[in-house]
């Protein structure tokens, strides 16, 4: 088994989306109304992940006028993960980096494709002159907790209320923090 991570391109949007959705109905089981996961969609998600591949390969804002990048991970030969990351979205973290969202196709979970992506990341966050980074966990996401915190992620307190994925309660995302440089 031979792990690549690989800079996206727009050829990879229905991966990404597929991933996406397959992702999110298994990580999010129990935590997310079950409805708004079923009625994910994988052809509206490699819609979507196309537009947001060309602004990004265009140098453009994907997330208003904040710019990130994705990489994805592919073993041998078929992309199994994806990772988006750049300049904090939050002004009150201006000057981080952060870690926008990261999934691996469920057959491929516990296998080192999150750890080589979050790895990929930190290094390229590094070099782009970020000292920190921050994430965002679903509350309740065990899994995706745990994993953070083998990868070094720790978290800092801050939480952020998601009150439009799901329209029967307010989701809650916990913050998890990376030092990626010491000055």
């Amino acid at each position: 088994m031979t792990i690549a991570i690989r800079d996206a391109t727009t050829a990879d949007a229905a991966a990404v989306a597929r991933i996406h959705v397959t992702a999110w109905q298994h990580a999010y089981a129990g935590l997310i109304h079950r409805p708004v996961l079923d009625a994910l969609d994988v052809a509206d998600r490699t819609a979507g992940w196309t537009r947001w591949l060309e602004r990004s390969l265009a140098g453009e804002g994907t997330d208003g006028d904040v710019r990130h990048a994705m990489v994805v991970a592919e073993r041998d030969g078929e992309v199994m993960g994806w990772a988006t990351f750049g300049p904090a979205r939050l002004p009150e973290r201006e000057g981080w980096g952060e870690l926008a969202g990261c999934y691996v196709d469920p057959r491929a979970t516990r296998s080192g494709i999150g750890r080589a992506m979050v790895a990929e990341v930190e290094a390229r966050l590094t070099a782009a002159g970020f000292e920190r980074a921050y994430l965002w966990v679903l509350e309740g996401n065990v899994p995706a907790e745990q994993a953070y915190s083998r990868y070094g992620w720790e978290p800092d307190g801050a939480t952020l209320d998601d009150p439009d994925t799901d329209p029967t309660r307010v989701l809650v995302d916990h913050a998890r923090v990376r030092i990626l440089a010491e000055r």
